[in-house]
């Protein structure tokens, strides 16, 4: 095990790996504490129909004279938007415009801010007081809500992992360290993987919210986030890919995204063994089609499978269904058949985007995104992504496409 320093303490992290295959810089890693407070007689107010602008307005008790600063947090800094102060009441009113959704860190103190997620025409309230950032409450924004309640269950969980490191520092000189020692890291691995598990209830649990950013970006110290990239792709994944589809113009959301296409490079260029490869037998499956019928592989023994793997929010993957399409024209009567496997989540997406029906084209999903289990069977970490399977279930070919899909089928077929 090794020692990770917490609050300027040193204490034992428990086995947890720390990888370096994602190196993510996105600021919001540290937007986790906080609450606010500002002064509406420096603000002209909007009006209600001016749905472009925000106002983030409420009050401080003890707030009186508070200075406050909301600033914008982007991908890898954060960018001033207003400061003001608090009247003799510790009433606050910030004005500002905004074109789309935004995350933004709203200050009051030296020991931490609110983070606050806002879209045009929002009108949000604050109320809390300017001696502690806990407890806050606030109202107007839902993901804001959300980040409150993940903030407030994330403080709890660095104000018991505080106490296990002034424990550790204690004792370490003292006789019977070592057995001590050894419960302090039981409670300390009990608390932060209790917290994971939250953690990861809670993105799976408000997919398509903003809110699920912050979840991802969570430290329980300098060094130690509660997901490690490695280990936990498939929940990065899955944040992206409900993040991207609704803001894809979200300059944070696009660093998460890019950083995860930067990666995937990265594992292709080192040619990182996969679990499924050339020459493989394709793992069966069965799966539920747009029809409600189960449709299973080996129902097509004796016929040359195009598995692929696709979905309504991907353009790349859209753009190869004209290449589908292409090669069922073209070898209509060659026993080619192609499954459809889609990582959507929404049915209606799902299915007002499945292109036109055609004979020995069979689309199916289990409406799970990267949790599906089929996706997993294939080590699927990217879309579009094909398989060709021979008439013996042996996998020929992975990831070819366009125009490599008619020529690999014209030298089978």
């Amino acid at each position: 095990m090794k020692d990770k320093e917490i609050n300027g303490k040193m204490i034992n992290c428990g086995p947890k790996k720390i990888s370096i295959m994602i190196r993510f810089t996105f600021a919001l890693c540290l937007a986790i504490l906080v609450v606010s407070c500002n002064n509406s007689n420096q603000i002209q107010p909007t009006s209600e129909g001016d749905n472009t602008m925000v106002i983030i307005s409420g009050q401080l008790s003890e707030g009186a004279n508070q200075l406050v600063t909301l600033d914008l947090m982007g991908p890898t800094s954060f960018i001033p938007i207003d400061s003001v102060r608090c009247d003799e009441n510790g009433s606050f009113s910030i004005t500002f415009e905004t074109e789309q959704m935004n995350y933004y860190s709203l200050k009051y103190t030296k020991h931490g801010y609110v983070t606050i997620i806002a879209k045009p025409g929002d009108r949000i309230k604050i109320s809390g007081s300017a001696e502690s950032i806990y407890p806050y409450t606030i109202e107007g924004s839902r993901p804001s809500k959300l980040v409150n309640q993940l903030a407030t269950n994330h403080k709890e969980v660095l104000d018991e992992l505080r106490k296990i490191s002034v424990q550790t520092e204690t004792l370490k000189n003292r006789p019977g360290f070592s057995a001590k020692k050894a419960s302090l890291d039981k409670a300390f691995d009990s608390i932060t993987n209790a917290f994971y598990q939250y953690s990861k209830a809670f993105i799976y649990e408000n997919a398509e919210s903003p809110a699920l950013l912050i979840a991802l970006y969570n430290q329980f110290g300098p060094g130690l986030p509660v997901f490690d990239p490695m280990n936990d792709l498939n929940i990065y994944r899955f944040t992206d890919s409900v993040l991207y589809e609704k803001y894809p113009k979200n300059k944070a959301v696009r660093a998460l995204h890019n950083e995860l296409a930067t990666a995937y490079r990265q594992m292709l260029n080192q040619k990182t063994k996969v679990s499924i490869e050339e020459g493989d037998k394709a793992p069966d499956f069965i799966i539920q089609s747009i029809n409600n019928e189960p449709v299973s592989l080996s129902d097509f023994k004796g016929n040359y499978v195009l598995l692929h793997f696709w979905a309504s929010w991907s353009p790349p993957s859209i753009e190869e269904n004209t290449y589908l399409k292409n090669a069922l024209e073209n070898y209509t009567n060659k026993k080619f058949v192609i499954i459809q496997v889609s990582l959507d989540d929404q049915r209606e997406k799902w299915k007002n985007t499945i292109p036109e029906k055609k004979e020995n084209w069979y689309h199916v999903s289990e409406l799970k995104r990267w949790e599906g289990l089929v996706g997993n069977m294939y080590d699927v970490q990217r879309i579009p992504a094909n398989f060709l399977i021979s008439p013996d279930g042996i996998i020929l070919e992975t990831d070819i496409f366009g125009d490599q899909i008619d020529r690999m089928l014209q030298s089978y077929l």
